[in-house]
């Protein structure tokens, strides 16, 4: 476990029979989806390094900032366990944080349901093990947590891989990392990115549910032209469990059948997706709207020179009267 690799000189390593080990209910443990990536012994030593800086503290929760690469679609998941826990028996397993450069002191590295629960019960400070750590070192130890507990699902993947994506890791280093092909990865994301973001949070983690059908439900959004705003209002939050979401939006999806007219107006509506300079420039259009979104690696003044370009084109058009001043 990833308390045991980031054991500090003085603090004893849990047990397995720690009391909120066993508390913390653990789902169907799956086989990995990949073998080696986060867990290759490369990787631990280099999120490793530099164990002199780490120090053992309680440090305030209202100043812990989330990660941008979040690999839990839900840390409240079954948390009520882990809640009765911790006022059982108190904060067993410190969380791991990174110094952060924001307006918050610190960024949750490891321990996100830890921190969720402890803001649950209204405790003011957490036990957490403070370090040093750039941007890959705290990916690299998010997939040893990851590695160990085996419990992220295949959407939660994906979307982690998109995130980091998002966050200017390469490609390489995310397929890398993952240890999967880039053509898989891809693949993850662009199933990640169709489905959408709120439709995938809406269903939730969906565990036991593989790439087959995550896929099918994309190519039945794009088959029938269905747009993520129309397919997020049939997930049924009723619903407890994720997985059970899951197959009722799929089969909600699969029985949806359009008038001619409102097919027509799917296909004139429908978003289309472009990417740019090895996916550092993403344009996204639809019939009156055109977003363009670049990432940290583009040149700084991309956006300024994407602006002028079309303040042109659109000062062109209006000295040929195409377009009204008012």
């Amino acid at each position: 476990m990833v308390r045991s690799v980031f054991n500090i000189s003085g603090e004893p390593p849990k047990s397995d029979t720690d009391p909120q080990t066993e508390a913390e209910p653990r789902p169907a443990r799956r086989k990995p989806m990949v073998r080696g990536g986060a867990a290759s012994e490369k990787y631990i030593a280099a999120a490793t390094r530099g164990g002199g800086e780490r120090s053992y503290q309680d440090i305030p929760v209202n100043q812990v900032t989330q990660s941008p690469i979040n690999d839990r679609i839900d840390v409240n998941e079954d948390i009520e366990s882990l809640i009765q826990s911790i006022r059982e028996n108190g904060q067993q397993i410190p969380v791991i944080v990174r110094h952060a450069r924001g307006d918050m002191p610190y960024e949750i590295v490891v321990g996100r349901r830890r921190l969720a629960a402890i803001k649950a019960i209204g405790q003011p400070t957490i036990k957490a093990f403070v370090t040093r750590m750039d941007d890959r070192e705290a990916f690299i130890t998010q997939g040893i947590e990851n590695t160990a507990r085996l419990e992220t699902s295949y959407i939660e993947r994906a979307r982690a891989a998109s995130l980091a994506i998002d966050a200017d890791f390469s490609q390489t280093d995310v397929s890398e990392f993952l240890n999967i092909s880039q053509t898989l990865m891809s693949f993850m994301i662009k199933t990640y990115q169709n489905v959408g973001e709120d439709v995938v949070v809406a269903i939730g983690p969906a565990r036991g549910i593989g790439r087959r059908k995550w896929d099918s439900l994309h190519q039945e959004m794009k088959r029938k032209l269905l747009s993520q705003e129309v397919v997020l209002a049939m997930v049924d939050t009723s619903i407890k469990d994720s997985a059970d979401r899951f197959e009722a939006v799929l089969a909600a999806v699969k029985a949806w059948k359009a008038s001619p007219e409102s097919t027509s107006q799917k296909e004139s509506n429908a978003p289309v997706t472009r990417s740019y300079m090895a996916g550092q420039v993403r344009q996204t259009r639809r019939p009156r709207e055109l977003r363009i979104k670049i990432g940290r690696k583009a040149s700084h003044d991309l956006l300024e020179r994407i602006e002028r370009a079309i303040a042109r084109e659109l000062e062109n058009d209006d000295n040929k009267g195409g377009y009204s001043s008012d």
